[in-house]
């Protein structure tokens, strides 16, 4: 595998951390759920040998900035930004979760810069659960959201490591995959001190909340004319969370101009850390 390479991206407001694996062919452009990181990615990117990929830390995540609202469109926007900085072009853009939604607003946004989409379980939701989505949230601060009371000291990554291992929606994940998570899911440690998510658990949490309003995403959708790729795993039947379940409108391959979707009922949501050798093939195969 070839080696990888972190370097930050100045998009304005903010700076976006980038990890890089040097190679040939069409450059692959990988965005994380939230609350995770790029290098969740390691074992996919291990199926891809001598390819050109690039995988972010979104806004709020990992070692890129944390300035600014929790809103869907900016982080859509950053994305469109890094793409334009990078001048990368021919882009196979995959994303997992948000990141299915942030990438496909950006291909929608810059069509010419893509060549084939591949989005997993991505959260773009029915016009119904939408409109479910802003009942259920109405009137929530972060602060309210469950998701904020995550456990947000840690003695060091394998602490982490053996706390997950055993739980869902961990338990259902191939080990290396956890174990990148967790060596990366930590800010620096500072002398003795405990060690803190790099996602904050109140970011994370506006990040859920700010799913209301996101439907305009269904009205770009017509204009993502890119041929798609869409992995998705069983759905939820209501708004609220159920993270091993799949967010994704099952309408969505029909409101696309041109997709193919492969529904996986044997996996769930987390379809890149159950089975990163069958994301990599469907990205491989992406022309």
């Amino acid at each position: 595998m070839q080696m990888a390479k972190e370097f930050h991206l100045d998009i304005g407001d903010i700076e976006l951390c980038v990890i890089e694996w040097t190679g040939t062919g069409d450059p692959v452009l990988l965005l994380h759920a939230t609350g995770f990181h790029s290098r969740c990615w390691t074992q996919v990117v291990k199926h891809l040998p001598g390819r050109q990929v690039y995988a972010v830390d979104l806004r709020f995540h990992g070692a890129s900035g944390d300035a600014g609202d929790t809103d869907w469109g900016i982080m859509a926007e950053d994305i469109r930004l890094l793409i334009e900085k990078l001048n990368l072009t021919g882009l196979i853009g995959v994303g997992h979760s948000i990141g299915g939604h942030l990438i496909a607003r950006a291909a929608a946004k810059a069509p010419d810069r893509f060549k084939h989409l591949v989005l997993i379980d991505p959260v773009i939701m029915s016009p119904e659960r939408y409109a479910d989505f802003h009942a259920f949230s109405e009137g929530l601060d972060a602060k309210d959201h469950p998701v904020s009371r995550r456990k947000n000291q840690w003695r060091d990554a394998q602490e982490m490591y053996d706390r997950f291992k055993g739980r869902a929606p961990f338990n259902s994940w191939q080990p290396a995959v956890l174990q990148d998570y967790c060596d990366y899911a930590l800010r620096p440690a500072h002398d003795d001190a405990l060690r803190q998510l790099a996602c904050d658990p109140v970011n994370e949490a506006g990040i859920y909340l700010h799913q209301k309003g996101n439907e305009a995403a269904l009205e770009e959708l017509p204009n993502i004319h890119t041929p798609v790729t869409l992995l998705r795993a069983p759905p939820g039947d209501d708004a609220r969370p159920n993270l091993s379940l799949s967010p994704t409108w099952p309408g969505l391959a029909t409101a696309l101009p041109n997709c193919q979707e492969i529904y996986l009922p044997e996996l769930n949501h987390f379809i890149p850390m159950q089975n990163p050798e069958l994301v990599a093939h469907y990205i491989q195969a992406a022309k």
